[in-house]
């Protein structure tokens, strides 16, 4: 993500306008995020939730019946004997086993009959035809479950239990069956929601009599299912109920945890999804308000990118805008700056040849030169010191810039000229001096000089002596005060010190220093108006050529088109039979009409990019599948000219968004170049995969020439044509460079590798797109 880091702030522009502001009452793009992202958590977890829900009640009612199942043919195995002697004690033992269970609520035991001999339940088994209206209704079957088992006689022996739903009624303790629900309901009954499967299974008479140990084994249990039992008749029938109340309850717990769990998923989805909308939107916002800052004229402000998604290249590429901005800024106010410092210097160049001209008191010329030179060139203090050639000694003409009681104290001063000190140097050998720090040269100062300099705070200082005609006339002497002086002020006071040298020893040479500035300044005047003039030249014909170029690559394609048909029709035999040297010309005719239209297309191509027309109309493209594709379709050129060309694709590529038809140029382009540049037999890859940094990298490898190293650098450049390849192998100089520049369009980059007389490898990367997945 991208941390805003605010900076000094510049005053905006007044062409500047108030930044759009958010119009209330519309959702932000984190709002909207959030919300769908929320919705699509709570539905996803909620059909969850209720598949898993239904799954467990399904698993549970199997369960409950293979339960009942299983126990009332156990109990119709080992009843058999004990109902033919209708030996009710063992029943009732047997009964009261079988209601241990919890989901048991009632086990009976009938006679061939369909008569209760045995009836237990969780409550008071009444018989039904002796139950008054009045009477309250326990738990009990209604006898006529079983009426269907007993007459007319069965001809097969039933082996699998009849299973009848029952619904218990909270108004009258009893159990309606589905059979007798909507009359009940009619009567005033309220169907409850407690549910009991009855299970009602006949016992026959058997033929052999089944030890104890056959009864309980397991095994024949399972296979009484499929047995056939030999039998003479019912001899009675096994009955109970299995209820649902225990499943209901645990169904209630399982659907109460799971509600829990599906709310707590909610809960940690949402809050997930605010945070990852924090973190998608908080950048954005961030690169908004620094763009907002940017376009206000702060172009020092910087945004600090922490990811290679498509947020960090947004960061890195607003970066770039701000640091080209501001060193646009810079570089601007640095001509600016040089560009008014220069007509400072020049216009007090001018401004003091006026003054020298103007008058012919030395001493008040050189007053006003001084307090001029102080004024526009930013110098602190200022002292004139003339040579006297015949006392070998150096008089202080005049001083600016220092106090009215330090000035007449310094006025007139007298120093003979030591030898090895700054005055000998400027006086005697007419050198200029550059003192960047008075202390350390103190050993050569004057004695006499040095202590003034260090009374008024002098900490650096240049000097330009004063010749004309190989005469030394004085020297110029100037400081910044509490800065250091540099070169360009020595060469700047060198300037000015000719000038007044020339001044003090010739008055015509007044006139050519005001001819010479007025010149300087023509020049300068002139050299601007003919680099403006050359600037407007070149983009006037840079435009011409980008016209020219357009017009002509559209005007070249119509005859093109129309030579290229005819050659075509005439080739397909439509002007009669041609024979074979005919055809051969007719085929190189078609050659390079179509080569010559390769090149009109890329001319035209190139023309729309330099001029940023080049619309791309993106959509998601399986960079696999495009690259497979486009092997296929040049596989005839490969074969043609005995070479093999293969496709490597990766197991598992994203997609990409990118334009189809210019992603299908870059293929071509490069696969088309390979293919040129190699000998049979060679072979050339196609090879595409995905990287961990989230691109999509595409190589085309060929087993060619290769090429140079110089040539490496300068191959992407438009009109190029490699130096070391077969003048038969040169096209126009013009697919990579579209290539290069198709590529940057879509986010990317490209660049080769190649060792000659081995083969090259032309790589490019494109960003992938970003998939969201659900929490």
């Amino acid at each position: 993500m991208s941390n805003f880091e605010p900076q000094p702030t510049q005053s905006p522009s007044p062409l500047q306008t108030e930044p759009p502001r958010t119009r209330p009452g519309f959702l932000t793009l984190r709002t909207k995020f959030s919300l769908f992202v929320s919705l699509v958590i709570v539905l996803a977890c909620s059909s969850l939730s209720g598949y898993l829900i239904q799954q467990e009640a399904e698993v549970m009612k199997t369960a409950l019946l293979n339960t009942g199942a299983i126990l009332v043919k156990t109990l119709n195995k080992v009843s058999v004997n004990r109902l033919i002697i209708h030996d009710t004690q063992y029943l009732e033992t047997m009964l009261d086993g079988a209601l241990s269970a919890p989901e048991v609520v009632y086990a009976i035991a009938r006679d061939q009959d369909g008569k209760v001999l045995v009836g237990k339940s969780k409550g008071r088994l009444v018989n039904t035809t002796k139950l008054t209206r009045d009477e309250t209704r326990h738990l009990f079957p209604d006898d006529s479950l079983t009426e269907g088992l007993i007459a007319p006689a069965p001809q097969i022996s039933r082996i699998e239990p009849l299973v009848t739903v029952l619904h218990a009624s909270p108004l009258k303790e009893g159990l309606l069956s589905d059979r007798s629900a909507e009359r009940k309901a009619a009567e005033g009954f309220r169907i409850g929601s407690e549910t009991i499967y009855d299970f009602a299974l006949p016992v026959y008479r058997q033929d052999r009599r089944l030890s104890t140990l056959e009864l309980l084994s397991s095994e024949n249990l399972q296979d009484s299912g499929s047995a056939s039992p030999g039998q003479s008749g019912i001899i009675g029938i096994i009955q109970i109920g299995i209820t649902t109340a225990h499943m209901q309850q645990s169904l209630n717990q399982t659907v109460w945890h799971i509600g829990l769990l599906t709310v707590g998923i909610i809960l940690v989805g949402i809050l997930l999804t605010i945070l990852l909308a924090n973190r998608i939107v908080t950048p954005l916002r961030r690169l908004a308000e620094a763009s907002q800052k940017i376009a206000e004229g702060d172009l020092a402000v910087t945004v600090t990118a922490d990811t290679q998604d498509e947020v960090g290249q947004l960061t890195t590429s607003i970066n770039r805008m701000a640091r080209a901005l501001q060193q646009r800024e810079e570089a601007i106010s640095s001509y600016v700056h040089t560009i008014t410092k220069q007509v400072t210097q020049l216009s007090t160049l001018h401004q003091t040849g006026i003054v020298i001209t103007s008058t012919l008191d030395i001493q008040k010329l050189f007053s006003t030169v001084l307090k001029l030179l102080r004024k526009n060139l930013g110098f602190q203090r200022m002292i004139l010191v003339l040579h006297d050639p015949g006392g070998n000694k150096g008089v202080v003409s005049d001083v600016s810039g220092v106090s009215p009681e330090m000035e007449q104290q310094i006025r007139h001063l007298e120093f003979s000229i030591i030898p090895g000190t700054v005055e000998e140097t400027l006086l005697i050998h007419g050198h200029p001096v550059f003192v960047y720090n008075l202390e350390e040269n103190a050993h050569r100062m004057n004695p006499l000089t040095l202590p003034l300099f260090q009374q008024i705070g002098v900490i650096s200082f240049v000097a330009a002596p004063l010749l004309s005609h190989q005469r030394v006339l004085g020297y110029l002497g100037a400081d910044r005060g509490n800065q250091r002086c540099t070169q360009e002020d020595l060469d700047l006071l060198l300037t000015i010190g000719s000038h007044v040298a020339v001044a003090i020893d010739n008055a015509r040479t007044y006139e050519e220093v005001e001819k010479l500035a007025q010149t300087l300044e023509e020049r300068v005047t002139e050299r601007t108006q003919d680099l403006q003039s050359a600037n407007e030249r070149l983009l006037e014909l840079d435009q011409l050529k980008s016209s020219f170029v357009s017009i002509v690559s559209h005007e070249l394609r119509t005859p093109m088109t129309s030579i290229k048909g005819l050659v075509e029709n005439m080739l397909d035999g439509l002007v009669g039979t041609l024979n074979d040297r005919q055809s051969f010309y007719l085929g190189r005719m078609k050659y390079n009409i179509e080569r010559l239209t390769r090149m009109i297309n890329d001319l035209l191509d190139l023309s729309r990019i330099e001029a940023g027309r080049m619309d791309l109309h993106q959509s998601a493209v399986n960079m696999g599948s495009l690259a497979r594709e486009v092997v296929e379709s040049l596989q005839p050129m490969a074969q043609e000219r005995s070479l093999i060309l293969e496709a490597h694709i990766s197991a598992t590529i994203g997609f990409i968004q990118g334009d189809r038809d210019k992603l299908i140029q870059i293929f071509t382009n490069l696969i088309n170049n390979a293919l040129k540049f190699t000998e049979p037999p060679g072979t050339v890859t196609v090879e595409v995969k995905q990287r961990d940094d989230g691109m999509i990298q595409t190589c085309v490898v060929d087993t060619g020439c290769g090429i140079p190293l110089e040539e490496q650098q300068t191959i992407f450049e438009r009109f190029y044509r490699g130096q070391s390849s077969e003048m038969k192998n040169r096209g126009a100089g013009l697919g990579l460079a579209i290539t290069k520049s198709l590529v940057e369009l879509h986010g990317g980059s490209i660049w080769v590798e190649s060792i000659p007389g081995e083969g090259s490898r032309f790589c490019f990367i494109l960003p992938l797109t970003p998939t969201t997945t659900d929490p």
